[in-house]
Parts: C-alpha cells; structure tokens; sequence
C-alpha cells in the first residue's frame, strides 16, 4: 500500500497540420508502470514523437504508432493518445464524446475511505455518504484482523443500500485472500468485488483466489496492457477487470481490453491511479461509449488541493461526468476544505 502526498503531471499539446490542437496528461506512478517524469518526458520527446513526426498518417495510423513507438511508457504513450483524441476530434469540429460515440450522462462514482483508525474512517465513510456517494472503496492488507475489524464497523455503520468495494493492493498469499474474503462472506457484508487480492504476476494464485470464493475478483495490477488482459481472459483469473488510461496506454487501448473483456463476458471498470481531472476527465468521456464499462472508480482528482482543474469534468452527488463547456466551470471541491 503507497502513501501519495504529492503528483507530479504532464501535460502534452499537439498540432496538427491542419491547425487543431489536443491536449493530453498523465501522471507517472513509478511502482505500477516504472515511469518517473523524467522518463515520460523522454519517452514523448524521443521515440514517441520522433516515430509520429516521420510522416503524414491517419489519425489510427497515429494511435497505433504511438504504441509502437517504444516499449513500456504506457502512461507517456496515454498523454499522446489523449491530445490526440482531442486534437482529431477538433479538426472534425465535434467534441471528444461525438468522437467517441458517447453521451454526456452522470455515472456513479465511489469515494475511497483512506486508511485510520475505525472511528476516523467511519466519519470518512459518513461525510462520502452524505455528499451522495453510495459506493466506498476500502484499501486493505496492512493486518488482516484490523482489516476485517475496520470493514465490519464500516458495514454495521452504514446505511442500507451501501456498496463496499474491497482493494488489497496485491497484499495476500492467495490462501489468505480466500481466508479474509470467506470471513467477510459469513458476515454479509456488501462487498461488490475484491481487487487485486495477490500479487500482479501469480494470475494462478489469482484463479485460486476466484475458485475459491463467491465473491467477484477483479483484476487491477495485473491488466496493464491488451496482452496482460488477454492473458488474464485465458487463465479465468478474475470475473472483473480494471482499466486505467495510465496503465494501458490511452484510450485506444482501454477500448481494446474493453472489447476482449467484452467477447469472454467479463464485466470492466474504468479507474485512474492519483492523476490530474484532464486525464480523468478523458477516462470519464470513454465510460458511456462502451457498454461492457459498467463501473467508474474515478475519484483521484477530489483528493488534490491545488490543480487547475479540467473544465471536461464535473462532480456531483457521487456522480462524475464528462462535460463539453459552454460556460466557466466550478472546480471540483477538494476533501480538505
């Protein structure tokens, strides 16, 4: 389990020839991608827009150079990809959404519950709830009895109809997975799926896990790119899978592992790691466009203090969305004020 105080983003813009411009971003998350920012400024600068400046292409042409263009660096190739979006749907005249076939609607949002002692997570939990969220995410595997203690107290003090999602962060042996989440099955609690249990390499331990217990299991660390998650359909590792822009590379990409996860009937969520709202916010516009996205795990850009906010994002009542402005834009409050 991490300990973020501070992101470090990139922003990218790109022109096109015929003058529209896109911006795209990303933040790096050394232990989920080995990207620093120091990387990802290289990795744009060099292989990614020396591959892309080589000749005139399509705008497909181009995503699938950007992917080309160098091993690894998914969260740089996801910042080119976006301004790419942005900039080709521009040139159309047309927004992102058009561009992605999607509609600007609402979508329940979790709030994540961070880690304290009961009492503190519980006005946590209680201050999400009353901001309109019904669906808190609760990060584990620090002990495994102070674990189960803090989630009962959490489900015994909610109100009816509250959703609980469970992330250990790859934290168990996959025996002690099957140990917590049966102990968390005997007691009811309303768990909608259990995240990443095991570590992101053992996707044997991961069917184990899933063999063994009725609770959905939902792979995170473990689907980075459409290999990995194609890898994790083969083995039947996990009932769910979690996309995000940064592990696999951008929105092309997520509609790939979408479309596979799709074909083997394996429900998606789309998620972010600590990330700015201007790569969120494209997150948030690829969830109405595909129908096999049911679940949104987007709430980083409420944990920052100071960021210059998207204007394409907008929160309200435990929803989030994407949003074309035709006038300023609040802010998303932050949960310090």
């Amino acid at each position: 389990m991490r300990t973020v105080t501070e992101i470090e983003v990139i922003h990218v813009i790109i022109t096109l020839e015929s003058g529209a411009i896109g911006r795209g971003s990303a933040a790096p998350t050394f232990p989920i991608t080995g990207e620093s920012k120091e990387s990802m400024i290289a990795a744009i600068n060099g292989p990614i827009m020396t591959a892309l400046m080589a000749r005139s292409m399509s705008f497909q042409e181009a995503l699938q150079t950007v992917q080309n263009s160098c091993a690894g660096n998914t969260s740089a190739k996801a910042a080119v990809d976006i301004a790419l979006h942005h900039a080709y749907a521009q040139s159309l005249g047309i927004s992102l959404l058009q561009l992605l076939g999607g509609a600007s609607i609402p979508l329940e949002n979790d709030m994540t519950v961070s880690l304290d002692e009961k009492i503190a997570m519980e006005q946590q939990m209680l201050r999400h709830l009353n901001h309109g969220f019904q669906t808190v995410k609760i990060k584990v595997g620090t002990n495994g009895v102070e674990d189960l203690e803090r989630i009962l107290h959490l489900s015994h003090s909610a109100e009816k109809g509250v959703i609980f999602r469970i992330d250990a962060n790859q934290a168990w042996s996959p025996k002690e997975a099957v140990q917590f989440i049966r102990q968390l099955e005997a007691q009811a609690v309303p768990v909608q799926f259990v995240e990443q249990p095991v570590k992101a390499h053992d996707l044997e331990g991961l069917r184990y896990v899933r063999d063994h217990v009725a609770t959905p299991i939902m792979a995170d660390e473990s689907c980075t790119t459409r290999t990995a998650a194609l890898r994790i359909i083969q083995a039947q590792a996990a009932d769910m899978l979690n996309i995000k822009l940064m592990k696999c590379g951008g929105l092309n990409e997520a509609r790939v592992i979408a479309d596979l996860a799709q074909a083997a009937d394996l429900p998606c969520m789309i998620g972010s790691m600590m990330e700015s709202s201007w790569s969120v916010a494209a997150a948030a516009a690829l969830v109405s466009t595909h129908p096999n996205i049911t679940m949104v795990d987007l709430d980083a850009p409420l944990w920052l203090m100071e960021e210059p906010p998207s204007p394409h994002l907008l929160y309200e009542k435990g929803t989030v969305f994407y949003h074309e402005p035709s006038s300023p834009v609040k802010a998303p409050s932050s949960l310090n004020n």
